[in-house]
């Protein structure tokens, strides 16, 4: 440990170490992260924006906490199991689902943009409008009018 690599390698071995029994939640929550901030940037181009530099943020940023949150999740899981033998990994595999519905709400929202026939997007209609105004920058009642007016108009 007197080189500052070894010091690199120790630390990735410990955060590998740490992630080993729960690479399908991390994979799948950075997966369906980059999921949403493609639909962000479907959203963008259908709307002729130019999407930000932002949206590459944010999905990095959200990739960061999420990774940070699974991390500590993880850690306090191992920690219990080599404490008392007892399998705790299901803590990290709830904090992981959580992630992951957020991450399909919000796409969900962009999708609805995209389709706003699709039924089952349609069942949504509703609870995701918030979302939808949020995304666009614009008022609720305008996309409940915009929505319901796609609806009618076929």
């Amino acid at each position: 440990m007197q080189h500052i690599w070894a010091w690199f390698a120790a630390i990735g071995l410990f955060i590998v170490d740490i992630f080993a029994g729960h690479a399908f939640i991390v994979n799948l929550v950075v997966t369906v992260t980059i999921m949403d901030a493609i639909w962000g940037v479907a959203v963008s181009l259908k709307n002729k924006k130019f999407f930000l530099s932002e949206l590459a943020r944010q999905t990095i940023g959200k990739i960061a906490v999420y990774g940070c949150a699974l991390f500590g999740v993880a850690g306090i899981d191992l920690y219990v199991h080599n404490q008392t033998g007892l399998e705790m990994a299901i803590t990290t595999a709830i904090i992981g689902v959580v992630i992951v519905l957020t991450e399909l709400w919000s796409s969900s929202a962009s999708m609805l943009i995209l389709f706003p026939d699709f039924p089952f997007l349609r069942l949504l209609q509703k609870s995701l409008t918030s979302e939808i105004a949020r995304k666009l920058g614009v008022p609720e009642e305008e996309v409940a009018g915009i929505l319901s007016h796609n609806r009618h108009k076929k």
